[in-house]
């Protein structure tokens, strides 16, 4: 085996939303800070066609080329088209967590009864191997003991509780998730006041109204949700002050929002909602995520097991989204961008303190990979040799118009492989 032998070298590019960079020569501080083009081995921008001298048909070798400021080396890397073995592109995806349902789940179900019975709801969660390694089973618990007379409010209520208080933002485990109460019950607006307010703020059992009419149709004993869907979760109010301010019996479970309350049907009355059918709604947390400290990505995923419930097909867990990864999301990208900067010279990756390197991914951004994959076979005096990898654009806009960046990117990288692959489809939504 040849001595100048390595895999899978890898070359992210970050490629900004802006306007693309179509003339001229590059060097550092050149262009915009962050503008990614593909030139001649000269380093002079090249364009679709073959056109005169800057036209990539001209070329067996070209560059991709990032600016990245007059005080910092250009990153590069040289392809040759006869080395090109594939390339793909396809628009990101973004990424879910797994929702699952125990008896009513917004469209049918129910909690069946049994009095002086304990119910128990078993939450196995499913890591992801590499992430974890082998681990035993890890289970949480919610549990709730009925009384003499059960009611599905009731048995619901006492097992959300049991799961929240189990899943407090505080305690020391790597993986989360946040249970609500379902109800079938019909949704009516909170208030005829127009303009009035409603804000439930995440993990408080208070929710705080505008003005004391934005809550007029609500007493305790109903319940409220943030939205009329019947897939989300409804909360009982327990006590209404004289400002119209709402208290829950659990914590408010999801993001802040402030809802207009005359235009939200977000109310169920009491006897409406103990008339109807209960479920609970289980959702996974997504996880913290530092690519400077660990790259561990991963989505909470679990299995629901019933124990102490009636054996009948209204209580049967269902998992109406399952918790999927997504396509070139944040995570994904930081993680492939701080590993290629391995193969630009800083090899060192799991020390402490963590190296913080470089970093053009931008938090919560989607993006839309185009892969270019390449291999080179080396013959040698001394063996037969090879070299492959990737080179990876993760472009960020979503503009869709020729004058910007990535579009001009896919459009000349098509013109410079014509006749050796089909033309890659374009992949900004």
């Amino acid at each position: 085996m040849a001595l100048d032998s390595k895999n899978n070298i890898k070359s992210v590019f970050i490629v900004p939303e802006q306007a693309a960079v179509t003339t001229g020569t590059i060097t550092p501080g050149s262009t915009a800070t962050g503008s990614v083009v593909i030139a001649n081995m000269s380093n002079e921008v090249l364009v679709a066609g073959a056109g005169a001298g800057t036209g990539v048909q001209n070329y067996s070798k070209i560059k991709i080329i990032k600016d990245r400021g007059a005080d910092l080396p250009l990153q590069q890397v040289v392809l040759d088209i006869n080395t090109i073995s594939a390339w793909a592109a396809t628009p990101g995806a973004a990424a879910t967590e797994q929702v699952s349902y125990i008896g009513y789940n917004g469209t049918s179900g129910e909690l069946a009864l049994l009095n002086n019975n304990f119910y128990t709801v078993k939450l196995e969660h499913v890591p992801n191997q590499f992430a974890y390694g082998k681990r035993p089973a890890n289970y949480k618990y919610g549990t709730y003991q009925s009384s003499p007379a059960a009611t599905q409010d009731a048995v619901a209520n006492g097992l959300v509780s049991s799961l929240i208080q189990n899943f407090k933002p505080n305690r020391s485990i790597d993986w989360r998730v946040y249970s609500e109460v379902t109800n079938s019950g019909a949704r009516t607006a909170a208030t005829a006041t127009a303009l009035v307010t409603l804000t439930f703020t995440k993990y408080s059992k208070t929710v705080t109204a505008s003005a004391a009419t934005a809550s007029t149709n609500i007493v305790a004993g109903d319940y409220v949700a943030i939205d009329d869907a019947t897939t989300s979760g409804v909360y009982k109010v327990v006590f209404k002050d004289a400002g119209g301010n709402l208290v829950l019996e659990h914590s408010y479970q999801g993001a802040t929002t402030t809802i207009v309350a005359a235009t939200n049907d977000i109310r169920i009355a009491a006897a409406t909602a103990v008339a109807g059918d209960f479920g609970i709604k289980i959702t996974g947390i997504k996880q913290k995520y530092d690519v400077n400290r660990w790259r561990q990505y991963d989505k909470v995923r679990f299995n629901t097991f019933l124990e102490g419930f009636t054996p009948s097909a209204t209580v049967t867990p269902v998992t109406t989204t399952a918790a999927f990864d997504g396509v070139a999301v944040y995570e994904q990208v930081a993680n492939d961008e701080y590993i290629s900067w391995g193969d630009e010279g800083q090899v060192f990756v799991d020390q402490v303190p963590p190296l913080f390197r470089e970093q053009d991914a931008v938090v919560d951004q989607q993006y839309q990979p185009v892969i270019i994959g390449w291999l080179d076979r080396l013959p040698s005096l001394i063996g037969a040799g090879e070299n492959k990898g990737q080179a990876i654009l993760y472009m960020a806009d979503a503009n869709a118009t020729l004058a910007d960046q990535a579009l001009t990117l896919v459009a000349v990288l098509n013109s410079w492989l014509n006749g050796r692959f089909a033309a890659i489809p374009n992949p900004i939504v």
